[in-house]
Order: C-alpha cells, then sequence, then structure tokens
C-alpha cells in the first residue's frame, strides 16, 4: 500500500510526497518510487487526502502492470525522436523521411513542451484545426496516420492507456472533394497514341564555341522531339499491369516471359540513406505474377533490340545489371525521371490538340487531365473494371492485401462505370421502344 505525507510549503501551496513500495532487489534492499503530487488547492484537507490518496493507488496499479512511471515525464519531443528510431529499420527510407518531416515541420512544433502523457483528443483536434487550411484532407489523414502509429508505440512501451488519436476527427474541408486521378478507358487509347506524337520545337538562333575558340552563328531551326522508346515502354506496362512506379523500376530481363507473357514482380526500387536501391517489397501480396496483354510484346523486343545495341555501344563504360529501365550509363536510372517526364509530356500534348484541332478530332483525340504517375496504376483498375473483371482479381493484379483496399481507394471511379453501364442500357432499351 502507498504511503502518503502532506507537505505545505512556505507560499502556501499544498503537496503531498508519495512513497510506492517495489519490494526488495537481489540484495535484500527495499525499493520504492518517490514522487510528489499537487492537489487541488480549493479543496478541504480531507478532500485533498482523498485525491492524493487515489492518485496514489493509480499509479501504484500501473506500476504493477508494467507502466513506469517515470515516462510520464517524457515529452512529445523526446518521444517522437525515439519512435523515429524505432520506426527507421521497418519502413522504406522514403516513408520514414516523410515520417519526419511532418515531426518536425507541424507536430513538434505544435505539442512542444506537452508530456506525451497529457495529450489527449481535444488536443489532438485542436492540432488538426491548425492544419485545415494549408493541407488537403488526404494530407490530414496521413498526419493522423503518423500520430496513431506514434502512440500505439506508446501504449506498447506502457507508457500511455488509450490512443488519443483513435476517436479524434478530422475536420471538414469546404467544397474539396477527394477524387483519385486517373485516365478513363477511352482516355487511356488516347493515351497511348499521344506516345506517338512527334512534337515541333523551335529553338532561337544561338552562339556555339568551337574547340578552337572560334565562334559561330547556329541559325534558330526546329526539331521534332517524340518520347523516348524507354519512357513508352515505362509507361505502357505501367497502364496495362498496374505496375507501381518502385516495381516498374526494379524490373530484370529475367523478371519477363515472352513465351507465357508474364511479368513476376519480386522486388521494388526505393531509398535509403545511401541513395537508390532494390528491396523486396513491403508486403506478401506485392510480389505476384502479372499477365500482359500480346499486344506490348513487340513494343518490348524493339525495347529490347535498342537496349542491347545501346550496350554494345557503351562497351566497357556500361554499368547496367540486366535492369529494364536503364540510365545513360546502364544503372538505375533517378527515381523521379518518369513522373516529371509524364507532367511534362501531357501538358506537350494537351498545347498540340489546341493548336492542330482537326487533326486531332479527326484522330479521336481530346485534351488529357494532367494525372500523376500513380495515375497511371489507378487506370488500369479503372479499365480492368470497365471490362468487368472482378474486384478480387483486380486486387490479385494489382498486389493489394485484400480486396477490400481496392474497393476503398477506386469506389469513386468504379461508380462512374456503373453509371456509364446504366447510359448504355437506357440507350439499349430507348431502341428497343422504338422498334
Amino acid at each position: 500500500m502507498p504511503s502518503i505525507n502532506r507537505i505545505e510549503n512556505k507560499n502556501g501551496k499544498v503537496v503531498y510526497r508519495i512513497i510506492i513500495s517495489l519490494g526488495y532487489d537481489n540484495q535484500g534492499n527495499k525499493l520504492k518510487k518517490t514522487m510528489t503530487y499537487s492537489v487541488n488547492q480549493s479543496a478541504t484537507k480531507k478532500q485533498q487526502e482523498k485525491e492524493a490518496l487515489k492518485y496514489a493507488f493509480d499509479i501504484e496499479d500501473k506500476i504493477k502492470n508494467g507502466h513506469d512511471y517515470e515516462t510520464d515525464k517524457i515529452t512529445f519531443e523526446d518521444f517522437a525522436y525515439k519512435w523515429l528510431d524505432d520506426v527507421k529499420d521497418s519502413v522504406v527510407y522514403s516513408s520514414y523521411k516523410s515520417y519526419k518531416q511532418l515531426i518536425e515541420d507541424n507536430m513538434i512544433p505544435y505539442f512542444k513542451g506537452y508530456k506525451i502523457s497529457n495529450i489527449k483528443t481535444p488536443l489532438i483536434e485542436a492540432f488538426y484545426k491548425t492544419l485545415i487550411n494549408r493541407y488537403s484532407i488526404s494530407s490530414l489523414k496521413k498526419h493522423a496516420s503518423v500520430l496513431s502509429g506514434m502512440f500505439k508505440t506508446a501504449i506498447r512501451w506502457n507508457m500511455i492507456e488509450i490512443n488519443p488519436v483513435h476517436n479524434a476527427r478530422i475536420p471538414k474541408k469546404n467544397n474539396e472533394e477527394i477524387k483519385v486521378k486517373y485516365f478513363t478507358p477511352q482516355q487511356c487509347l488516347m493515351f497511348l497514341k499521344s506516345l506517338d506524337i512527334a512534337y515541333e520545337i523551335k529553338v532561337d538562333s544561338f552562339i556555339r564555341t568551337d574547340s578552337a575558340g572560334n565562334k559561330h552563328i547556329v541559325s534558330a531551326q526546329i526539331k521534332h522531339i517524340s518520347v523516348p522508346l524507354q519512357l513508352k515502354v515505362f509507361y505502357t506496362l505501367s497502364l496495362f499491369c498496374g505496375f507501381r512506379k518502385g516495381e516498374t523500376l526494379a524490373l530484370k530481363w529475367n523478371d519477363i516471359d515472352f513465351d507465357k507473357q508474364e511479368i513476376i514482380i519480386t522486388k521494388t526500387v526505393s531509398r535509403d540513406e545511401s541513395g537508390v536501391c532494390i528491396k523486396k517489397p513491403k508486403t506478401k501480396t506485392s510480389i505476384r505474377v502479372v499477365s500482359f496483354p500480346k499486344q506490348i510484346i513487340s513494343l518490348l523486343k524493339q525495347y529490347r533490340q535498342a537496349y542491347n545495341e545501346y550496350r554494345l555501344k557503351l562497351g566497357s563504360y556500361w554499368k547496367g545489371n540486366d535492369n529494364v529501365f536503364i540510365s545513360s550509363e546502364g544503372g538505375l536510372p533517378a527515381v523521379n525521371n518518369s513522373y516529371k517526364y509524364l507532367q511534362n509530356h501531357l501538358e506537350k500534348y494537351n498545347d498540340w490538340v489546341n493548336e492542330h484541332s482537326k487533326e486531332a478530332k479527326l484522330n479521336g483525340l481530346e485534351r488529357l487531365p494532367i494525372i500523376p504517375l500513380h495515375g497511371l496504376r489507378h487506370s488500369c483498375a479503372t479499365l480492368l473494371n470497365y471490362l468487368d473483371v472482378n474486384i478480387i482479381d483486380i486486387s490479385k493484379y494489382l498486389g493489394h492485401a485484400n480486396s477490400s483496399t481496392t474497393m476503398n481507394i477506386y469506389a469513386h471511379s468504379f461508380n462512374e462505370q456503373q453509371r456509364e453501364a446504366t447510359n448504355k442500357l437506357e440507350d439499349y432499351l430507348t431502341k428497343v421502344q422504338a422498334i
């Protein structure tokens, strides 16, 4: 049983010295924890004693159940860095960097000075409100996910008993609709056609200095540029196989079975402190075999031939290791190159549609939405749903852990496809009634 001792300071403040017995050590010495507790100063002496005794018993119970009361003194900032050290080896480096940035940019400045045990749900909700005008709902949810993971660890370490994030409400943001960005099935065909368009680029005249130091005027000219063959293959696989960026970048030629029209996914490109690296996928279901349409075979073979010719041309300068997608020296390409090029390509394509409206219309081409690289994976899911592939097979195709994940991500686009099916049915019934 804990003991309490009333103490009145010179300034009149009343506190209680609490001593909790923890048994004996191996040498027979008595173990104890001593702490000071400040009671309600306006309460009666009897009420103060009752309050202190209740707190003492609560602390004693917590210690018996593995809770170390010393953790009550740990600030959010100290705990945040302990948590980052704990998760560093269990997540990909890019995720670790993202967590660290959220914590240092927003969480530590807000929760600085708070003890981890004193952070309750209302404080979490107040924190969300400080972010509402600066971040999207999806970003708010990411903050909530990181915070929840931190407090789950605090529970596991017996620092707290309840996760204050669980019941915290994320404030609604007016007029914001969260949408997955993707191409419709019709836009997918337009995108494929766009990959074969050559764009005219006007290059202004400039002065060139040769090796002898002589200057020459290079006249203005028009250059024709098109999507590099490597990126055509990259975007085609992303669209028709639904690969994640890291999965596509990690492909080796022996992962592709041309006879069976299959590609095996067993690895992904990620980042660590030393730079770009190849790792195993973070989930077991990401390891899978994906079939690809026979129409892609000729493009893959064309690229492999160009690839082999380029490898022979580089000779001893070649730094590749059978990886399908390469840098100028044959090694792994920069992680973000394919994303940046896609954005530029879509902007150029839309400009071309505006400038060549008649030709575009004749070829069934229209402006396309500017989607991120991951939007090609979303487009793949939408296309498969449009082709009546069942949700379980779509989930396996994409490497999701379960079909509910697929539905949660693509519910909006799937609903749009259902509306299109309804429109087709209405057209059919209209024709039937006209007979």
